[in-house]
């Protein structure tokens, strides 16, 4: 039951991307989720019941406990400018009232944004209701939960409800706007029309884009730097490139295909000339956009510190080398920097800037997520037939089966707030054996063979494996791998010779340190390879239900739950 002194704050984001929640108790994060891991439905955009649900029981209260909510989107902002737009490129414009996939701004949309607090007054909601501009939420979801008192902030995707990009100086419990860029000038439009024009969808295949481009050369990187430009402080779109605008389905104009050619039909084909090449050209520009905005944002607020978040956030290469730059002595990412973190940025935006309460809290870790008792995990296994032996030493005996060459899925704890596993929904190998990236690609995760895995190494091991330093929870950042030490984990070192890394604390994660300390010992490498405990098109896997039947479908050599060694 909830103290009478006791404030809950619900954040809540829906109806564009994948939809999430959070819930903060008197400025102190107690749990967060994204709906597609409840509802088992990948991407799933609905209105986060599930994760909602979640958050109140992890909290032990009922939606009439909450005193603030609020929502990560202004539905009013922008309509005079799309109402521009609608006239301006009329016939074509019509599509976006059409509700059409990539339009965020389409009447059907707007009608189910504005209907969110309705929703929660249905379930009980008492207390006070915020709509949260989408920058500000995003803003508030890098600096207000970071390790810094004070800090620039840099947010950015392709779009909000007209702002794209926010360059800012947080100082205590305070943010301040410097300076904000609106449609279409977007480094996220630049991205998602070079996404899909290599045949993926916008929003979701980013990355995948990212990992392309290690595999070409950037030949027409002068091209793709006449699309953007950053000068002068401002940013700027050639709109004649692309289609965003007119609210169609297509990011990119005929421009691009008679520059480039015809477009790739699907993923199926894009790991070939010229795909390649236009991949990382498009990814060198993005790098070089992102170190000068980040320069000019040094260069205006006087920060020592740099924090993070919007979509183009994710970029974890871009990322890496920007820190390479060392324009900023550090730099703090959102863990779930695309628009699902804006379910917490909102209602610590609340807390701290509606407010007025100081800083408390600083966001350490990701693991947000529910955690099962061994009676669900149990269930779980007797129910599918599986064989299981429950040990003293899991992570010690987990270690010994990587050392031997079997590939596992790692069931551990809360899961984790975002779109990378972290060592608690987490499927494992020896990164010694080079054959494990094709064997996971093709008998696990069923994805593409180019797609690259990530290494997950102690904390205070980074060094020697990695040209990097200090910490790197969450996989945002991209770095090389030592050049000696390249032979040695095969298997996490892309074709470029870089490696997304996590670096494991023992604080925040002691059974996943645990593993890869004994995996050292018998080894002699302080590193395994980590990804996700799913498979292509599915979530990640949230209940002991749903890591089973991933188990069960896949030819993972064993499942780790808990204090359980599974196998068939």
């Amino acid at each position: 039951m909830a103290s009478s002194e006791d404030v809950y704050l619900l954040g809540i984001c829906c109806n564009i991307h994948e939809a999430s929640a959070a819930l903060v108790k008197n400025g102190e994060l107690i749990a967060a989720g994204e709906e597609e891991r409840f509802s088992r439905r990948k991407h799933d955009n609905s209105f986060p019941a599930g994760a909602i649900a979640y958050c109140l029981r992890e909290a032990g209260i009922t939606m009439r406990d909450v005193s603030y909510a609020g929502f990560y989107w202004q539905p009013w902002k922008g309509l005079l400018k799309r109402a521009w737009w609608l006239i301006r490129y009329f016939p074509a414009s019509l599509q976006t009232f059409q509700g059409g996939k990539h339009w965020r701004g389409s009447v059907g949309t707007l009608l189910r944004h504005l209907a969110v607090p309705l929703t929660l007054r249905r379930m009980g909601f008492r207390g006070k209701f915020y709509f949260i501009d989408h920058h500000d939420a995003h803003a508030a979801s890098a600096f207000l939960v970071s390790p810094f008192e004070s800090a620039a902030i840099i947010t950015a995707d392709l779009c909000g409800e007209n702002c794209t990009t926010l360059l800012g100086r947080g100082d205590g419990h305070r943010i301040k706007r410097v300076r904000r860029f609106y449609l279409p000038h977007s480094l996220g439009i630049f991205y998602a029309a070079l996404t899909q024009f290599l045949g993926y969808d916008i929003n979701i295949d980013e990355y995948k884009v990212m990992g392309l481009a290690s595999y070409g050369q950037p030949r027409f990187a002068d091209t793709f730097a006449t699309m953007v430009r950053f000068e002068g402080g401002e940013l700027r779109n050639d709109i004649s490139w692309f289609n965003f605008h007119t609210g169609s389905g297509t990011c990119y104009s005929p421009r691009f295909v008679e520059t480039f050619g015809a477009p790739c039909p699907d993923e199926h084909h894009v790991d070939a000339d010229p795909y390649r090449d236009i991949a990382a050209s498009g990814q060198h520009v993005l790098e070089q956009l992102v170190t000068d905005i980040a320069r000019w944002s040094r260069e205006q607020t006087g920060a020592e510190h740099l924090c993070l978040a919007g979509g183009v956030s994710l970029n974890s290469v871009a990322n890496g080398r920007l820190l390479d730059q060392k324009i900023f002595s550090s730099i703090w990412v959102q863990p779930n920097a695309g628009d699902a973190g804006c379910a917490l940025g909102v209602p610590f935006y609340i807390w701290h800037e509606r407010l007025g309460h100081p800083r408390a809290f600083v966001m350490d870790h990701a693991y947000w997520g529910p955690a099962f008792p061994e009676s669900a995990m149990q269930e779980a296994i007797q129910s599918h037939g599986l064989t299981a032996r429950r040990v003293d030493d899991v992570s010690q005996q987990a270690a010994r089966l990587l050392a031997d060459g079997y590939v596992i899925g790692w069931y551990q704890g809360r899961m984790e707030w975002g779109p990378r596993a972290l060592g608690n929904r987490s499927i494992l190998a020896d990164p010694r054996r080079a054959e494990m990236k094709q064997v996971i690609n093709s008998k696990i995760k069923f994805r593409e063979p180019y797609r690259p895995f990530a290494p997950s190494v102690l904390e205070e091991d980074v060094d020697t494996y990695f040209h990097f330093s200090g910490a790197s929870p969450y996989m945002t950042f991209v770095c090389r791998v030592r050049e000696e030490r390249r032979e040695q984990i095969p298997a996490v070192t892309h074709v470029d010779g870089t490696a997304r890394i996590q670096t494991v604390s023992r604080s925040h994660n002691p059974r996943y340190w645990a593993l890869i300390d004994a995996f050292k010992a018998l080894t002699g490498v302080p590193v395994v390879l980590n990804t996700s405990f799913n498979v292509k098109g599915e979530p990640i896997v949230c209940t002991p239900e749903d890591a089973v039947r991933c188990f069960m479908k896949t030819d993972l050599d064993y499942l780790v739950m808990g204090d359980f060694i599974c196998s068939r």
